[in-house]
């Protein structure tokens, strides 16, 4: 499997992840992220009859737009999807990174249950060292509805976060999220060991798109 190198939010000497190809950036935008969900999907189900697969296109769908849609209030512009299928079948998985300023413990408390949910079901919460600074891990597996709306059908999913002191000042978060729950010990892999690519370096402060600009018009 092939990676790039992608930078995100971070002080001088910008913070970097290494990604696996197969990965879509697609903004938050409202005006954009529904066009790009599509393009998304039509890609990952391309070659499957049209009904075979279609409430796992639905799920995939109410997934996205809500994933999209709670990184946009926590002004996040940009969330990372697993595009590639495994096993011949579509993955939900997406990648979200946001960085918080440390105010008192209460306000931090807040920022991070707004941007990460409720502690529950926690299944691991581990203390480590990540790119050479204190970092918090924690895994949880929850029911959770696939969208926003009311009656959304609930499906099981992983949360895998990182919560990394890049500074005195800020934390880097790294959240990681699957409802595709039969791969989810796999998929846990995965983001475990992009999460262990993180390292300081030089260069600007931007991700870099591996599909279309997030800026792509419908």
């Amino acid at each position: 499997m092939t990676s790039e190198t992608r930078t995100v939010n971070g002080p001088e000497g910008a913070w970097r992840l290494l990604v696996p190809s197969g990965w879509a950036t697609l903004s938050t935008d409202p005006g954009l992220r529904n066009g790009q969900i599509k393009r998304l999907l039509d890609r990952q189900f391309e070659g499957t009859a049209r009904d075979e697969l279609i409430q796992v296109r639905i799920e995939a769908d109410r997934r996205l737009k809500a994933d999209l849609a709670r990184a946009a209030e926590n002004g996040v512009t940009q969330l990372h999807a697993l595009m590639e299928p495994i096993a011949g079948l579509p993955v939900s998985a997406t990648l979200l990174v946001a960085q918080l300023y440390i105010g008192s413990d209460r306000e931090v408390a807040k920022d991070l249950r707004r941007l990460l949910g409720d502690a529950t079901g926690v299944l691991e919460v581990d203390e480590l060292v990540l790119a050479g600074v204190p970092a918090t891990r924690r895994r949880r597996r929850v029911l959770e509805p696939l969208g926003e709306e009311p009656g959304s059908p609930e499906m099981w999913h992983t949360h895998i976060d990182y919560m990394v002191q890049i500074s005195l000042d800020d934390l880097l978060v790294l959240s990681f999220v699957t409802s595709t729950d039969p791969l989810a010990d796999e998929l846990t892999f995965v983001f475990d060991s992009i999460a262990a690519t993180l390292h300081q370096g030089d260069g600007d402060l931007q991700w870099q798109p591996s599909v279309y600009p997030p800026s792509e018009a419908d």
